[in-house]
């Protein structure tokens, strides 16, 4: 099988702290450090200089790393929860935090902006009385290059209001127009059963992304955000593809039979219908997944490496891709292991 360059959808870097802070305000400068120190002792499985592979922070290393693994280009993920460690700052410090962020993150990509690209956070914080301000951050990212956003994956952790509620809409429909596509990163939740793992290795949650997932993926279909907003474009990040498909039939099963229209359901298609216009998902490696492709919708299919987590590919991405994608036709490997990524994000 011979193969075009490959975009990874969903790969992870490291903003190193030092980074944002040389672009925060001095009165900013602890109150960041102790927020980012109390996350990272938070997240088990977070990662410090020379805890990982350099490449996680190191634009040149992670660069090498590509080259080693034959990767291209790389959607960036700089924080698998939204930002949600953000919202414990009050609004002022909480917005200008992410911008600095953001700016730090941009210093990384710039060694090789055609290859790294950023998916970047957005200052909700206030989104209750303006989206001014969030829709500022995008404009400013976007002017820098930025291709991807992202949200929390459930907003009410982050005591944000929930995605359908009106006070979002400006914001959705900047998004729309600057035709920049969000992301949602799994990630463990807030008061559902998995906010702790007894098992080594975290073993629970590495195995429970679709069930996480599926609660987002119903949210943005059937409270008619995609109806006020045709444009938007969802993607489902690091929960594979296999459950979905389920989840679409449920959803056009019970549209059926609930006369959901004459109930006034906020939605005027097929369920299934805003999966193939708004949404696309990522995946490494999920056999059952790649057999409903079809149903699913070859162009809706983002492949990734997750370098460097514990379901990364790296470094035999390419030999996974021969042996993974032994049933698709050349055409189908090319569109979800590089021409769906290319036109979603215009790389």
């Amino acid at each position: 099988m011979s193969m075009n360059p490959i975009v990874s959808a969903d790969s992870h870097v490291l903003v190193l702290d030092e980074s944002v802070v040389s672009q925060l305000p001095s009165r900013l400068r602890d109150p960041y450090l102790e927020l980012r120190g109390a996350h990272r002792r938070a997240e088990v499985s977070s990662r410090e200089p020379g805890a990982g592979p350099a490449g996680e922070w190191d634009p040149k290393e992670r660069l090498a790393d590509m080259d080693l693994d034959g990767i291209e280009t790389e959607l960036l993920y700089t924080d698998p929860t939204g930002g949600a460690a953000f919202y414990k700052l009050d609004i002022q410090p909480g917005r200008e935090s992410i911008q600095a962020f953001n700016s730090a993150a941009l210093e990384f990509s710039r060694v090789a902006p055609d290859r790294l690209i950023i998916v970047h956070l957005l200052p909700l914080h206030d989104i209750r009385t303006t989206a001014d301000h969030a829709i500022r951050e995008l404009q400013r990212i976007v002017t820098e290059g930025a291709r991807a956003v992202q949200v929390p994956l459930y907003p009410e952790d982050a005591g944000l209001p929930p995605y359908w509620d009106s006070a979002y809409d400006p914001l959705w429909s900047a998004i729309a127009e600057a035709r920049v596509p969000i992301s949602l990163h799994v990630c463990p939740p807030k008061g559902r059963g998995l906010g702790k793992d007894p098992t080594p290795a975290r073993g629970i949650f590495q195995v429970m992304p679709p069930i996480l997932m599926s609660q987002p993926l119903v949210e943005w279909i059937l409270t008619g955000i995609f109806v006020r907003h045709p444009g938007l474009r969802i993607v489902l990040v690091e929960a594979g593809l296999g459950w979905i498909p389920y989840m679409l039939d449920r959803l056009d099963l019970c549209h059926h039979k609930g006369d959901w229209k004459d109930k006034g359901m906020p939605i005027e298609n097929l369920p299934s219908d805003y999966w193939k216009q708004n949404m696309a998902a990522t995946f490494e490696e999920d056999p059952m997944g790649l057999s409903f492709r079809k149903q699913l919708g070859v162009e809706n299919l983002l492949w990734a490496t997750d370098y460097p987590h514990p379901d990364t590919t790296f470094p035999r991405s390419r030999q996974v891709i021969e042996e993974h994608f032994g049933t698709c036709t050349p055409e189908e490997v090319q569109a979800m292991t590089e021409g769906n990524a290319r036109r979603l994000y215009r790389l």
